[in-house]
Formats: structure tokens, C-alpha cells, sequence
């Protein structure tokens, strides 16, 4: 037997026992079994490598998960039941619009609702930095960032730079970035930081170690700011000069990010503190805890929901929540995504709620930053046009993340409607029951509707066939990307 035929044979058995894992130990959703499969059949060396780095499951030490979800329990006992009558976490009152969708979100992963808070929406990076960066600047005790992507560029270097300064006169400074979002050259930026007691930390270092406790197919894709714990920050917009609208590929970009103050920030907090021990692998005393969680004020009147989800939980709150919003709506659906590869659940729940009546209509991107995932986004929305589902492309970059229905309820965060937001990246959004703050949504998607070309049936006929087969050939893919 020669090497070809042995290696030949191993790269068989490999491929094969990969498919009888899929299939009988991972169980994963059967559109993502069949992608995997046909990756391991077409493309066997590739394929296997593929699966190896992407495809298999999630793997956390089952002591350090304990661990977490203990102080996590602990925290909400001692510390945040303070901020929140017992009778207000799940059963918010009939008289409470969406009472069942802020009752499943409590219940189903402990996020509470709160009503007393103050919401600030930005459609543009320089409004929305120039905001975050003066809040930084006036923090008196402690500022905490987390972001999936954290670059060495002008705004990167300027944000380290004010840290810096407020490190040295003795504020708290704790910064979390996603090692595989964020460029390695980056690191080197915060040296400043770290040297004047300001503490940095990468999500899950590319180690490549057995005992690694995340794959590279699993990122923190939230984006948190929190200064003194009384203001946050959340939304689509991470840390780099492109969320300015300096990327002349990618122009104009469009984002949305929310500050907020009020309850609610408590929760994004909570989020911070839980991410920061485990990329510390280790806890912190009720005591400490409580002193990044101040009594909040009376900041406004709108009900708030902190909602995170990741590949450790075992549901997907964020996207059935989402899906819930969908099955409640009765006049208009309005969704903003950069990224649309939905399964099957999304996409059921939008061809009823179309088929149904309500105003169905979705904007995505009008120009590409990753070409596959987008060839499979426009391969979805042609199916979708199907449903009565309007589709939107923008004229630029599209990158925020909502959803807004009936005038009444929005979720704006980090998540992208796409398989790897729902279940695979640690995303985290906050769900807005407001009827004010809705419409003020709801004006903003009519207005970008003006910087938009609508899709259709007449568009896709237009492509070539040649275009068509690849829209198709990466939908099918889409659910292992």
C-alpha cells in the first residue's frame, strides 16, 4: 500500500467519523448537518480542516461554568434584587403592553424588566462617540468596555488615550476585546493603559491548546460601555475609524447604538462583570461586586430589557425573543441587519406575519464587506420576496442591528439575523417597550428608506444565471458559516 492510498484512506475514516458525529452525537440543526456533509463529501481534506476549526461544538470547563452561574445567582440574590420590587422581574401587569414577551425574557434567563430608565438612540458615529468619549472623560470611579472589535487606528488610539489619562488619576479602568474580531496589532496600543493600572484583557486567545476552553468559532460579539455604572452603552458600533464613515468602501455606513441610564444599566454591568471573570478565570466578592452597582436613579420612564445570549446558555433568548416580537405583530415589522441567513423559524414567522397583513419590510446592506455571507443574504431575501416580505437595499453600508414592531416594541443591540448571532457569538440587546421611542425607530427605517433601492422578483430575474447559481450555492452553505 503506498503513502497516496494510506493517507487517501485516513482522510476517508476522518470524513466519515465527522459525519457520524454530526449526525448521532452533535445532533445540530438539520439544515447545518446537511452543509457539513456536503463540505466533508465535495472537499474532504479542506472540509475536515473546516470542521475541525468551525464545526464542532461548543466545549466549556464544567467547573469553571458552575462557578459562573453561581456567582451569578449570588449577584442577583444579594445585589440587583435591590433595584427591582420581586413582583416586577417576571409578571410586569396586564396593563403592561407585551406583558407575555417581557415575562418569557425574565423567566426564560433571569432578564429582568425595568421602567424607570432614559434611552438616547445615535444613527452616526461621530454623535454617538463624541458622547461616549466626553461620559468617559467625566467618570469619577470606574469605566468598563467590552468589544468585539477594538482597533489601533485614530479613534482606537484617542479612546486609549483618554482611558489612560483617567487611569492615572486613579479611575478604574477594565477593557475586554474579542482576540479574533479585534487585530493582533492592536494589542500593542494598550501598553499605555495597562502601564498607568488600567487592565486589558483579550476573549479567548488564539491558543490552540486542548485545554482551550472556546473554539475559534465562538466570539464575543457584544459591545458594552459602562462608566460609574450609572451610564451604558450599547449597539452595533465597535471601536475603529469605519463606524466614522472613514472606509470609502463602505460608504456611507450606517449603525445604530443606544446610551442609556436608568435600572437597565445595571444589567449591562452585570454582563461586563460576569465576561470580565470569566476571561479572568476567577470571581469577585459580593462586596467588590456591589460597588460597581450604585443605587440607581430615577432616570426616565421607559421599560428596558437587557437581554444576552451565547453558545454556554442553553436557549436563545435573544432569538426567541425576537421571534416572539414577530408572532405578535399586527401592523408593521421593520428590521435592520447587515447580515440575513435565517433558519427556518425566522423565516416561517416572516412569511406568516406577511401573509397575514402586516407590513413586512427589511433593509439590508446595498454593498458587500464579506462577499460570501452576502451573496447567501441576497440569496434568502429572494426567497423571502416570495412571502410579501419588502426588501430594501441601502446605499451604502447597513450595519445596525433592530427590529422595531407595531409602534410599541424595539430590540437594538449586536445581534445580526443570521445563525451565528443566534447561536454561535456571545451577543446581547436590549429589548425597549415605548410607544414613543418605537415611532422615533420607525421614523428613522422611513427615512433611510429614501437612501434605499427596493428588491424584487423583476431584480433577481435580472442577474445572470450564472450570479443566481452562486446566490443559491451560498445559501446553502450558509448555515455553517
Amino acid at each position: 500500500m503506498t503513502l497516496t492510498t494510506l493517507l487517501i484512506i485516513s482522510l476517508v475514516i476522518l470524513n466519515l467519523a465527522c459525519i457520524i458525529t454530526i449526525i448521532f452525537v452533535e445532533r445540530k440543526d438539520p439544515s447545518a448537518t446537511i452543509a457539513w456533509i456536503l463540505i466533508l463529501t465535495s472537499i474532504p481534506f479542506l472540509g475536515f480542516i473546516a470542521y475541525a476549526i468551525f464545526g464542532s461544538g461548543f466545549h466549556v470547563n464544567k467547573k469553571k461554568r458552575y462557578k459562573m452561574k453561581k456567582i451569578s445567582d449570588d449577584l442577583y440574590r444579594q445585589v440587583l434584587s435591590r433595584y427591582i420590587a420581586e413582583g416586577e422581574r417576571s409578571n410586569p401587569g396586564d396593563e403592561v403592553p407585551h406583558a407575555r414577551l417581557i415575562s418569557y425574557l425574565a423567566n426564560d434567563g433571569e432578564h429582568y424588566y425595568t421602567d424607570n430608565n432614559a434611552v438616547t438612540i445615535y444613527t452616526h458615529g461621530e454623535e454617538m462617540f463624541a458622547a461616549m468619549k466626553e461620559d468617559i472623560r467625566n467618570a469619577e470611579k470606574h469605566i468598563h468596555l467590552l468589544y468585539y472589535i477594538f482597533k489601533d487606528d485614530a479613534l482606537g488610539r484617542e479612546i486609549v488615550g483618554i482611558l489612560t489619562e483617567k487611569a492615572k488619576k486613579g479611575v478604574k479602568v477594565r477593557v475586554i476585546y474579542d482576540s479574533v474580531g479585534t487585530p493582533i496589532s492592536s494589542g500593542y496600543m494598550f501598553r499605555k493603559l495597562r502601564a498607568a493600572g488600567g487592565k486589558v484583557e483579550p476573549f479567548s486567545p488564539l491558543l490552540f491548546t486542548i485545554s482551550s476552553h472556546l473554539r475559534l468559532n465562538y466570539r464575543n460579539h457584544r459591545k458594552i460601555t459602562v462608566v460609574d455604572g450609572i451610564i451604558g452603552y450599547v449597539g452595533g458600533m465597535n471601536i475603529g475609524d469605519e463606524y466614522l464613515g472613514k472606509d470609502k468602501h463602505l460608504n456611507p455606513w450606517r449603525d445604530t447604538h443606544l446610551r442609556l441610564t436608568g435600572s437597565s444599566v445595571s444589567f449591562l454591568q452585570e454582563r461586563f462583570l460576569m465576561d470580565w471573570m470569566s476571561v479572568k478565570d476567577r470571581g469577585m466578592s459580593i462586596e467588590v461586586l456591589e460597588t460597581f452597582l450604585p443605587s440607581p436613579l430615577q432616570q426616565g420612564n421607559i421599560g428596558v430589557q437587557i437581554v444576552s445570549s451565547g453558545p454556554d446558555t442553553t436557549t436563545m433568548s435573544i432569538k426567541s425573543g425576537m421571534l416572539e416580537m414577530l408572532y405578535s405583530a399586527r401592523k408593521n415589522i421593520y428590521i435592520q441587519t447587515p447580515y440575513f441567513v435565517p433558519d427556518e423559524s425566522i423565516m416561517d414567522a416572516l412569511r406568516i406575519a406577511a401573509s397575514s397583513g402586516v407590513d413586512v419590510r427589511l433593509m439590508l446592506p446595498g454593498v458587500a464587506d464579506y462577499t460570501i455571507i452576502y451573496m447567501a443574504t441576497l440569496g434568502y431575501a429572494r426567497q423571502i420576496l416570495a412571502s410579501g416580505v419588502k426588501v430594501h437595499a441601502y446605499k451604502g453600508f447597513m450595519h445596525a442591528k433592530t427590529i422595531v414592531i407595531d409602534s410599541a416594541v424595539s430590540s437594538i443591540g449586536t445581534t445580526n439575523f443570521d445563525n451565528r448571532s443566534f447561536a454561535l457569538n456571545f451577543e446581547i440587546n436590549a429589548f425597549i417597550y415605548s410607544n414613543d421611542f418605537a415611532a422615533k425607530c420607525e421614523d428613522i427605517f422611513l427615512r433611510d428608506m429614501e437612501n434605499c433601492t427596493e428588491l424584487s422578483e423583476s431584480w433577481y430575474l435580472n442577474r445572470s444565471p450564472a450570479i443566481r447559481g452562486i446566490y443559491n450555492a451560498c445559501r446553502l452553505m450558509a448555515p455553517v458559516m
